[in-house]
């Protein structure tokens, strides 16, 4: 199974989208993006939040 994670859905005018197996490994690249691309620097926790606020559980990622 794969999840697909756009930088748009986040707030962001950015075509970036992630479409990977669900692993935290996609927790990291996303928060990665954020910080190289629009200079951001969140943290772990605070992508997970936003990764789950948008309807995905932590258990749906890390599977």
């Amino acid at each position: 199974m794969t999840l697909k994670l756009r930088c748009e859905d986040y707030g962001f005018e950015c075509e970036y989208i992630l479409d990977e197996g669900k692993t935290l490994g996609l927790i990291e690249k996303l928060r990665n993006h954020f910080e190289e691309e629009h200079g951001i620097d969140y943290t772990i926790e605070a992508v997970t939040q936003m990764i789950t606020n948008k309807g995905h559980s932590l258990e749906s990622i890390k599977k």
